[in-house]
């Protein structure tokens, strides 16, 4: 950003853009969106700029922030490094060797490094997975990231990651206790920016008997909940779904992360119940062993599924690059198996965009909120240049973002009406104290001998 721009604040008028509303009332229109108070106030063509400040649209495009909905955010410092790993080397190197040795700073500096880069790339709802609990220091270190940042924060509230094989290997030990502490004492406020759920590990990482437990905890504190199932043998083995659906424990405020594996009866029990799902499409498809991505299994069921990054240690962090994924996946099957993957429906340019907005914010429970550009919501926006070199002349503006669209492509990411990105620059940040804090991290933890599973 250059240092002759004024980063706007206050009352802001975008003018003449392209808006991908994801609001079925309002469709898609060339106009205006009027922000003040953290709001967006007015939708429509030549609204009145009195007393705004005023962006300019034209060749532009207007989203609703994009919603990650599933990223382990602590391991921000040590992004790409299992780049082609399989997840035995990801446990072997993340979950075994480093977890146990990560400090408070190391996970704060994990945690803003990956919150920023979300922010930078147009992701302004996060849902942090952080199963990094190894003491409630470790966990107010994440939320403090979080807030620092001014991201849109979901804290999902996991496990530690000191003795991973007892929390993660069918382990009887319930949900950490210390979640009640930070309901009551540092995230009791859900509407605030930064807001808490829980992060369970459900019938294939535990028992069915844990989950109950732990889902009883979660729901006698108000959070929502997530798990990982259908991941690799464990669906078929366990059937996460299926075990939590012949229970009765199947209900609107869980999400479900992957899905690959799980069955189509599970699926639609999922569909049933009015949960939710998330499809990491880019860990999916070069992490091997967890399984195709399940985004046209999903749609077939009935579910309209969300996105998400999972962990940047494998793949880039943004949203541009699931959407991709998730599209290759599906076409890449077509072509092996015809047959399963021809008889799935189709998802366009247009539903990825939604999946990667409305629906994580449906799957995260603040579509009350945010995920629409809708008069009402807090403005949780991005613009996107539409005449950058990559993008022009954007004949499918939806097509254009799916297709060719990168974080380079950001001009202005706003959350609750405050500037976080402007000219293509993070606002209010110092990149090289970032760097050197994420450095200092890395190469301390990267000195420890790996551990064998």
């Amino acid at each position: 950003m250059s240092s002759t721009q004024t980063v706007p604040e206050g009352r802001i008028l975008i003018r003449g853009a392209h808006l991908l509303t994801q609001d079925d009332a309002l469709g898609d229109l060339v106009g205006d969106v009027l922000i003040d108070g953290g709001k967006i106030v007015e939708v429509g063509p030549d609204l009145d700029a009195t007393g705004a400040t005023v962006i300019d649209g034209t060749h532009r495009a207007v989203l609703p922030g994009f919603v990650d909905t599933h990223r382990h955010t602590w391991q921000g410092a040590i992004r790409q490094v299992g780049t082609g790993w399989d997840f035995p080397k990801y446990r072997q190197h993340i979950q075994l060797t480093w977890g146990p040795e990560f400090t408070p700073d190391d996970v704060y500096i994990g945690n803003l490094t990956g919150a920023l880069g979300a922010l930078d790339a147009g992701i302004t709802t996060l849902r942090d997975e952080s199963h990094i609990q190894n003491s409630p220091d470790h966990t107010d270190s994440a939320i403090a990231a979080l807030r620092d940042s001014g991201i849109r924060g979901v804290f999902a509230f996991g496990w530690p990651s000191i003795d991973s094989n007892k929390w993660m290997l069918r382990g009887e030990a319930t949900h950490p206790e210390d979640i009640r502490r930070v309901r009551s004492d540092v995230l009791a406020d859900d509407d605030a920016l930064v807001t808490l759920q829980a992060m369970l590990r459900g019938p294939e990482l535990s028992t069915l008997d844990v989950t109950s437990k732990d889902l009883a905890m979660a729901r006698e504190l108000g959070v929502r909940s997530s798990m990982h199932v259908g991941n690799g043998p464990w669906g078929p083995e366990f059937r996460g779904i299926g075990s939590l659906g012949d229970a009765g424990l199947l209900a609107e405020d869980l999400l479900f992360i992957h899905c690959c594996t799980s069955d189509d009866d599970e699926l639609k029990m999922l569909a049933d119940s009015g949960a939710h799902a998330s499809v990491s499409a880019a860990v999916e498809a070069v992490l091997p062993g967890l399984g195709a991505p399940a985004t046209g299994r999903l749609l077939a069921a009935g579910i309209r599924p969300s996105l998400s990054i999972d962990t940047e240690a494998s793949v880039a962090g943004d949203m541009f690059n699931v959407m991709r994924a998730a599209l290759t996946a599906q076409n890449v099957g077509i072509s092996i198996d015809p047959d399963t993957y021809g008889a799935l429906p189709a998802f366009t340019p247009s539903d990825l965009v939604a999946m990667a907005t409305i629906e994580g914010a449906r799957a995260s429970g603040l579509d009350h909120k945010t995920g629409s550009i809708t008069p009402g919501k807090d403005a949780d926006l991005i613009i996107i240049r539409l005449d950058d070199a990559n993008l022009l002349p954007a004949n499918d503006v939806a097509a254009s973002i799916v297709g060719a669209g990168h974080p380079g492509n950001i001009d202005t990411v706003l959350v609750a009406g405050q500037v976080r990105k402007y000219g293509g620059r993070l606002v209010g940040c110092d990149i090289d104290d970032i760097r050197a804090r994420a450095e200092a991290s890395r190469d301390r933890l990267f000195a420890f001998d790996l551990v064998e599973g």
